[in-house]
């Protein structure tokens, strides 16, 4: 079954911006670019298109869209409640207080909620850590919304959020058998906007004989896996990527979230089969009880790795927040004053252009989609934004990445394009804007449900 009628179709030709291209072959500069048929067609100077729609982009950077790669969309209509909890408060509020209660109804605003704050803010593509599968109708609810949005959406089949317990840390259940039906009936197209990965829990959230046999599902399914690993002093004992590695399931087709309690050795065997990496570096600075943002030791293993939100109930939805938050972490480390973990000397560091090669490329990379975007090559599909470099919050903007990273926000995104269709233009989203009247309806709905009373 496949959407994608909204690809866009429309010409486009962005004149004389500042292109960051992240393709090594085509680097920076100043330039243009010209969309056909939802794709990118060239990149350079001086091009003329008759028939194309042409944008001013004077004055402004174009990059490729961020590419979020772990954020839990389904909480989207429950943003901003928490920033100060710890991991424990967050699981007994979310997954274990509210989630039980969801109705596909309030899955589908959760994660149009998610996209819209996601598009308004340049990030093109998510990759939805669904762990509310809470029946089938939850599932199909939670995708129904991406092909709604127009964000390009890899959709990970996770487990329910009824009995959550039962689901993580020791946990005998096996994958739910519905993601076969999603992946036969619901995302069978690999290369349509929405595709399919499978949310797996693995040895450090089950046990080693169902990560086994969950991972042999999705392999048989042909899906690529990601598995939350690192998860505080209790990932540090379970030492999930030793475990894979030593049952010869450790593979390229996965990517590991967090990491932060993963072990120097665990994160060298990650880079030599090839996984890759997600840092939700805001939410791990915000929350105690995860560790700290392995950003730093996964390029010492040799991994570059990706960014990501992770849950909007503790940090913003943006990428510009999560890119500061590596940074200022990176700072903590050479300063001699991170955790425990970061303290060998010589640890290699990065700098903001690093940041938006993570935050776009890298990501891209993570979900197994760099063939069609996280680039500005021309071929791929296009998934790109505008930045406005003249608003006073960036100006001079002497070093482009700097001033993006250093004090970016969604308000200087002035266009967003996903497949060639225009989200956002002007610095204005197009649609959506009931989306928000729908979130607190279901947030209301939710906590009357749960028993809970609403924060004053």
């Amino acid at each position: 079954m496949s959407h994608d009628k909204t690809q866009g179709t429309e010409r486009i030709l962005i004149k004389g911006a500042y292109v960051m291209t992240q393709d090594g072959a085509l680097g920076n500069a100043v330039g243009d670019i010209l969309i056909a048929n939802g794709k990118i067609k060239e990149v350079g100077r001086k091009l003329e298109d008759d028939r194309a729609r042409v944008i001013d982009g004077r004055g402004n950077a174009v990059l490729p869209g961020f590419i979020d790669t772990h954020r839990h969309n389904w909480q989207g209509a429950l943003r901003n409640l928490g920033p100060a909890w710890t991991y424990k408060e967050y699981r007994a509020a979310i997954q274990i207080g509210l989630g039980q209660y969801f109705e596909p109804r309030d899955v589908h605003i959760g994660n149009l909620t998610a996209d819209t704050l996601s598009i308004d803010a340049g990030v093109t593509t998510v990759r939805d850590e669904s762990h509310i599968s809470n029946s089938p109708e939850h599932t199909d609810a939670a995708i129904a919304a991406h092909w709604e949005s127009g964000i390009r959406a890899v959709f990970d089949h996770g487990w329910p959020s009824t009995d959550a317990e039962e689901w993580q840390f020791g946990s005998s259940r096996t994958h739910p058998d519905d993601i076969r039906r999603v992946r036969n009936d619901v995302l069978a197209d690999d290369s349509a906007r929405v595709t399919l990965n499978a949310m797996l829990r693995g040895p450090e959230m089950s046990t080693p004989e169902v990560a086994e046999q969950d991972i042999r599902l999705a392999r048989e399914l042909g899906l690529r896996i990601s598995l939350h690993v690192g998860l505080g002093e209790w990932g540090a004992k379970q030492q999930a990527i030793r475990q894979l590695h030593e049952s010869g399931l450790l593979a390229a087709d996965m990517t590991f979230i967090h990491c932060c309690t993963s072990t120097d050795e665990e994160l060298r065997l990650l880079a030599a089969h090839g996984a890759t990496a997600s840092v939700a570096s805001a939410l791990e600075v915000f929350m105690p009880g995860l560790g700290q943002p392995a950003t730093n030791r996964l390029l010492a293993a040799g991994v570059r790795p990706s960014l990501s939100v992770d849950t909007e109930t503790i940090v913003s939805g943006d990428m510009f927040g999560v890119m500061r938050a590596a940074l200022a972490y990176q700072q903590l480390v050479i300063a001699g004053a991170a955790g425990p973990m970061d303290r060998e000397p010589g640890l290699p560091t990065f700098d903001a252009a690093d940041l938006i090669s993570f935050a776009t490329i890298e990501g891209a990379r993570a979900c197994g989609i760099d063939d069609r975007t996280g680039s500005l090559t021309p071929g791929k599909e296009a998934d790109l934004i505008m930045i406005r470099l003249d608003h006073p919050n960036l100006l001079p903007a002497t070093d482009v990445a700097a001033s993006i990273v250093a004090g970016g926000h969604a308000g200087n995104v002035d266009l967003v394009v996903v497949a060639g269709r225009i989200l956002k233009e002007n610095g204005v989203l197009k649609g959506g804007e009931a989306v928000f009247e729908q979130a607190a309806a279901s947030r209301d709905r939710l906590f009357h449900a749960a028993g809970m009373p609403l924060p004053a």
